[in-house]
């Protein structure tokens, strides 16, 4: 489902797994763009009704976090929401090339600046977000050969200062070229100090910025 309005083309993306992926990983980035005048949309593959202990699936669970993200995604500023129901936690059961598919056509009607996606270990290692992040991309190479892929491409690549949590991160992932301040947005998250989110530009790729990041996505 989608709740689009017809908008201009361009702008910045985001393809994630589930409800909530946009919101601890890019909300900052895709707030900023929004008050930078530019078009934000978010596609996600799942409704989430997997998301709880049991991993098994709850309908009441898909619509609170449907319910729930669609809330974030008119604070964060977004454009657009689109939402296409695959079963959460199975996406490796839906044949890869229907991903594929369904992301480089919705890609193609928006031709988006710049995509964010996750990377080869989707932060968390969580399966879903693994084959979001690897199906985007494919999805972006077939429209490169058309001539009409985003210009950019970044996974999600977090910056954690001495003392905060760290995941097992693939080396793109824990390589951020571009580090986004958003001390103000996440100023209800309590925490001392300057609060960043990372990426990692993978296409067309750039050198490690370290220790001077890039300050913006588009």
């Amino acid at each position: 489902m989608t709740d689009r309005q017809r908008e201009p083309i361009g702008g910045l993306a985001a393809v994630f797994a589930h409800p909530d992926d946009e919101s601890f990983t890019a909300a900052g980035a895709l707030a900023l763009a929004h008050d930078a005048g530019r078009t934000v949309r978010l596609l996600l593959l799942t409704r989430g009704e997997a998301g709880n202990a049991e991993r098994s699936p709850d309908l009441d669970l898909a619509d609170t976090r449907e319910e729930e993200m669609r809330c974030a995604a008119a604070k964060i500023g977004m454009d657009e929401v689109t939402v296409v129901d695959h079963p959460d936690g199975r996406l490796a059961e839906v044949p890869f090339s229907t991903l594929v598919d369904e992301i480089a056509l919705w890609l193609a009607d928006r031709r988006p600046d710049a995509v964010i996606t996750f990377g080869a270990h989707g932060v968390t290692n969580d399966a879903d977000h693994v084959v979001v992040g690897a199906a985007t991309r494919w999805a972006v190479e077939r429209l490169a050969e058309s001539g009409i892929a985003p210009h950019a491409v970044y996974v999600v690549a977090p910056v954690f200062g001495p003392g905060h949590r760290s995941y097992d991160l693939s080396p793109e992932e824990g390589a951020a070229s571009h580090r986004i301040e958003i001390t103000e947005l996440r100023a209800a998250l309590d925490r001392d100090g300057v609060v960043y989110e990372g990426y990692t530009r993978v296409r067309p790729t750039v050198p490690a910025a370290r220790p001077t990041f890039y300050s913006r996505l588009v």
